[in-house]
């Protein structure tokens, strides 16, 4: 009975399908047919064909109505609401209403799905695949994506069919779902033009099996009909990018390594096939290229270099070459990675030269005509910069001048990255790595045929200020051990540059373009320059004070009775807390060694651009800034160990000192002004310069106090004498060797003085003595105590009494810097400049005087020729007849005032020089100037009266034995020569008319007196 009933509602329902047509008929959806229809799907599953056939018809009747009563936008695929006005109030409503019918339909099937036989998900599936895209296909037109899901979700029809869709996908075993996949793709290539939007919708189900099966049919197309399109493929791939990405890599990563190892004749047109359909979206050529970096290694491009030949000869391959060049300028990300992968195979392959070439050329074009291109955005990007900074540095020359052109391209745009790259590459060192710094010179050349291309003054600004803040900070440590050498790296880097700017070495760098840049960039160059020359002017007064201190440790023993174990216990322990760590202290020497290598190679650079010249305009403070410093480095200079070094160096800032002393006054004055004060009280130990010990760190025993020693001179033979023991309180007993201090070492003396007359010397003129009359007068306000009498003249000998206090630390000035006496030589040599230092010669003299008066009072003084007194005197002497201020025969009085006792040198200084100098004032009119510009003093014309010379003449007749040699150049040849000279005079007007008779020889002419002959 129930399969006669079935059978009979069969025909029934086949009977009304004939009788109310397929479509357009309202009965088609009547409730009867509909649950007649359920019936036989559940009861008669046989019957499947023609009840599915009549969900079909339903559901057409469904979206037919809901395209023909639907406002749509063809771009977006949305649904356009209308607004109705009623009563003054809107309201929105749909256009389409879509009969219900389906909703009855869809939820039986759901039903079946969820509660029957498994075999209903996949058949009910298949179903629904193709007949969403039977009306896709019939009822829509080809447009995007996601135009279409926008579009076709708003059908309740076709939104059920894709919920049914996904309910049996989600009940499907793993051969079932591949069997639907099948179905899904097979529906696909029917109707390929309007069913993409259905792939890309449920390819979430199954998204790598959906992904791999496009590209796989995406390559057969690719091997049969090429050339072709894949906007279909394409459109599908893009849309599930967005949700699926990392699977769409995966997938590529698989096809990628088939196409690397073919296996079959299909494999080997992966590459070729991958090129060219990422070609069409950049989507998808953003993701292959990510994948095949996350790939690349050495083996992958040996693999590369073995299949390339095989791709070469391929056809396809030749065909869709052209079209890849442009592919890196689409990249947003990885381009610039691309490239310099590239470049680093550019050595080995001549493509690889070709694609680059092409790429940058087509890069600079889009530049320069101010279009977009994405591969900007990466260039712009932090990460690229730090690679293009890394290839920069790189040996592979392809590599590095690919990094500087795309470095200076994005620099076009991004002059913040242009001041960073020329910061980052000045700080490297290219000692093993010379063609690096050809990256720097490329980059401070700029790009070519930009016209408003960013300024290197920026960037050179940059790297300095890092340099001054590591100087500043390193003792503080708060830099790295790895950034030590920056700073110095800076330098030379910058130094080498602008040498090979100077010698015109580089086409690339405009002329004098980094000699301007440094020169406005001087004051930050000075900076550093100070900070390093300060620590390295602490350590070097350190170091000298504590030699100092035990030179006087060691004196001051000897003289307080062998009290040497009291001095060396106190200098252990003050060791012992100084070597405490010996790491330390050697990390020390080396920062302090890599500072004065710094202060050489600075001093270079300001050589090379010629700072201070006349032709750089420069404010007052960077004027007197670069005099100190120049004159710091000198003294700096002098410490170094090597003579090589030592020269070389003070070479440098000769070179400094007369170019800037030539340009401006001021800094003449400046220098002058700070490298005598510089070697009177800062750095006279390098010219033996004594000091006076810290009071509080010397002590000795209490029994050789000075009270004590003092107190034994009250018993003896000479308790009655009033002399006491000389000494400071509290430190014992003054050594008498103490204030001798040490000769001025002669080089130190040479160079001291080298650098005096750098600074004086001017080319304009042959001889200029305002110079040297500056020394003069600095010499007078640094060593002169008093403001006043320190006029040219030389008073009487009572008013000696009156100065006798200043003219003592005058004398005691000579005594602790033995480098004054140089100078008062150096000035001599330049007369008339020794005139203007009259007061110190007044002072020299007058103590040398009233000293040699005293030895007479003390008998038991022996006479010492090594002593002190007589060296002063005869240097004295010297330099009063160097700066011919004692005429002859007073000038020879240096070479014998030893011969005489402490008595007659008292009275040849008070008759012979003292009055001679009294009555003749030392000053410049006494002088008069030569063809050649320099300044003498006629000793002919002015001869000096007796009153001068005869005391000397008459203790000098008293020791004829010894004196007798010096007594006759001093006194008889003078007389001589003057007789002589006063006879050839009186005898000219003769010789003019007595005639003459010339011999005929061989020999030279011999003129014959003919009175004389007779």
């Amino acid at each position: 009975m129930l399969k006669q009933h079935v059978l009979v509602e069969l025909k029934q329902f086949i009977q009304s399908l004939s009788s109310v047509g397929y479509r357009g008929n309202p009965n088609l959806t009547s409730h009867s047919l509909l649950r007649t229809s359920l019936h036989l799907l559940e009861d008669l599953p046989s019957a499947r064909e023609i009840v599915f056939e009549y969900f079909a018809l339903v559901a057409e009747v469904g979206v037919q109505s809901y395209v023909n009563t639907t406002n749509v936008d063809q771009q977006t695929g949305l649904v356009m609401q209308q607004q109705k006005i009623q009563s003054n109030q809107q309201q929105q409503a749909p256009i389409s209403q879509e009969d219900p019918c389906f909703e009855v339909i869809q939820q039986a099937l759901e039903n079946m799905v969820s509660k029957g036989p498994s075999a209903w998900g996949a058949v009910i599936a298949s179903w629904s695949l193709d007949l969403v895209g039977s009306l896709s296909d019939k009822y829509s037109k080809r447009t995007s994506i996601g135009a279409a899901c926008n579009y076709w979700l708003a059908s309740t029809t076709m939104r059920g069919l894709l919920t049914l869709i996904s309910i049996c996908f989600r009940k499907l075993t793993n051969a079932e779902a591949e069997s639907c996949v099948e179905t899904l793709l097979g529906a696909y290539q029917r109707y390929s033009m309007t069913f993409d939007w259905v792939v890309a919708r449920l390819g979430g189900c199954f998204p790598s099996k959906i992904i791999s099966q496009i590209l796989q049919c995406s390559l057969k197309k690719f091997a049969e009909n090429y050339p072709c399109r894949f906007d279909s493929e394409i459109g599908i791939l893009e849309y599930l990018c967005f949700a699926h990405e990392q699977v769409l890599r995966v997938c590529f990563k698989e096809l990628l390594q088939e196409g690397f190892q073919p296996k079959k004749k299909l494999d080997a047109l992966v590459v070729p096939f991958m090129l060219d359909f990422c070609n069409y979206s950049d989507t998808l050529l953003q993701n292959m290229v990510s994948v095949f970096l996350e790939m690349y290694n050495d083996d992958l491009r040996t693999t590369i270099t073995q299949k390339a030949p095989l791709w070469m000869t391929n056809r396809t391959f030749a065909e869709i070459q052209p079209s890849l060049n442009n592919l890196v300028l689409r990249l947003k990300t990885h381009g610039a990675q691309v490239l310099i992968t590239v470049a680093k195979m550019a050595d080995q392959y001549a493509w690889c030269q070709d694609f680059l070439e092409f790429s940058l050329q087509e890069l600079e074009q889009i530049v320069l005509n101010a279009r977009l291109c994405p591969l900007m955005d990466d260039l712009a990007t932090e990460e690229t910069k730090y690679m293009l900074w890394k290839s920069c540095l790189s040996t592979n020359i392809y590599e590095q001048q690919t990094a500087v052109r795309l470095l200076l391209i994005v620099s076009t745009q991004h002059s913040h990255i242009y001041y960073q790259t020329i910061s980052e590459l000045l700080r490297k060192s290219y000692t093993l790595n010379p063609s690096g710094l050809g990256a720097a010179i490329r980059m401070i050349g700029g790009q070519s045929g930009v016209v408003e291309f960013p300024e290197i003054k920026p960037g050179i600004q940059m790297v300095l200020e890092d340099a001054l803040l590591q100087e500043q900070f390193k003792r503080a440590r708060l830099a790295t051990a790895s950034d030590v050498s920056e700073a110095l790296n800076i330098f030379k880097n910058l130094n080498t540059i602008t040498k090979m700017e100077k010698k015109n070495t580089f086409f690339s760098i405009r002329q004098h373009q980094m000699s301007t840049a440094l020169n406005e960039c001087l004051p930050k160059i000075l900076q550093i320059l100070e900070v390093t020359l300060n620590k390295l002017i602490l350590r070097m007064d350190a170091d000298a004070n504590e030699r100092s201190q035990e030179k006087f440790r060691d004196i001051q023993n000897q003289t307080n009775n062998n009290t040497i174990h009291v001095y060396n216990s106190h200098k252990k322990q003050k060791l012992g807390v100084v070597s405490v760590d010996h790491r330390e202290e050697d990390e020390d020497s080396d920062y302090i060694a890599t500072r004065l290598t710094l202060a050489h190679t600075i001093i270079d650079l300001l050589n090379t651009i010629e700072a201070g010249s006349k032709t750089q305009v420069i404010r007052t403070t960077e004027i007197l800034k670069l005099a100190v410093l120049s004159v710091k480095y000198f003294f700096i200079s002098l410490k170094e160990q090597s003579s090589t070094l030592r020269l070389a160096a003070v070479n440098r800032v000769y070179v400094l000192f007369q170019r800037q002393c030539r340009a401006r006054k001021s800094s003449r004055s400046a220098c002058l002004r700070e490298l005598i004060e510089g070697a009177l009280f800062y750095y006279g130990y390098l010219f033996g310069q004594y000091e006076e010990p810290i009071v509080d760190e010397l002590l000795i025993p209490e029994h050789e106090m000075i009270l004590v020693q003092n107190q034994k001179q009250s018993f003896g033979p000479n308790s009655n004498r009033s002399i006491l023991h000389a000494g400071v309180i509290g430190r014992g007993l003054r050594p008498e060797n103490m204030l001798m201090g040490e000769r001025c070492p002669p080089e130190m003396q040479s160079l001291f003085l080298k650098a005096l007359e750098m600074c004086c010397t001017d080319g304009d003129r042959q001889v200029n003595t305002e110079p040297y009359s500056t020394i003069s007068l600095l010499l007078v306000e640094m060593v002169s105590t008093d403001v006043m009498y320190n006029g040219l003249p030389f008073p009487d000998e009572e008013f000696t009494k009156v100065t006798m206090e200043r003219d003592l630390l005058i004398r005691r000035a000579f005594l602790t810097s033995p480098i004054l006496w140089a100078l008062l030589g150096f000035i001599a040599t330049h007369r008339p400049a020794l005139c203007i230092s009259s007061v110190l010669l007044r002072a020299l003299c007058a103590t040398c005087l009233h000293q040699w008066r005293a030895k007479n009072v003390n008998k038991y003084d022996t006479y010492n020729l090594k002593g002190e007194l007589l060296q002063s005197t005869k240097n004295l002497l010297k330099v009063l007849s160097m700066g011919q201020l004692l005429p002859p025969p007073l000038s020879n009085l240096h070479n014998i005032i030893e011969h005489f006792e402490p008595s007659e040198v008292a009275l040849l200084l008070k008759e012979c020089v003292w009055n001679y100098m009294k009555d003749h004032v030392p000053s410049p009119p006494l002088f008069h100037v030569d063809n050649n510009g320099l300044h003498w003093r006629n000793a002919q014309l002015n001869k000096i009266p007796p009153q001068y010379v005869d005391t000397l003449r008459n203790l000098m007749q008293k020791k004829l034995t010894k004196l007798g040699q010096h007594y006759h150049q001093m006194f008889i040849m003078p007389e001589v020569v003057n007789l002589t000279t006063n006879a050839n005079v009186a005898a000219m007007p003769q010789m003019r008319t007595m005639p003459t008779v010339v011999l005929p020889t061989s020999a030279p002419s011999e003129v014959i007196d003919l009175d004389k002959s007779i």
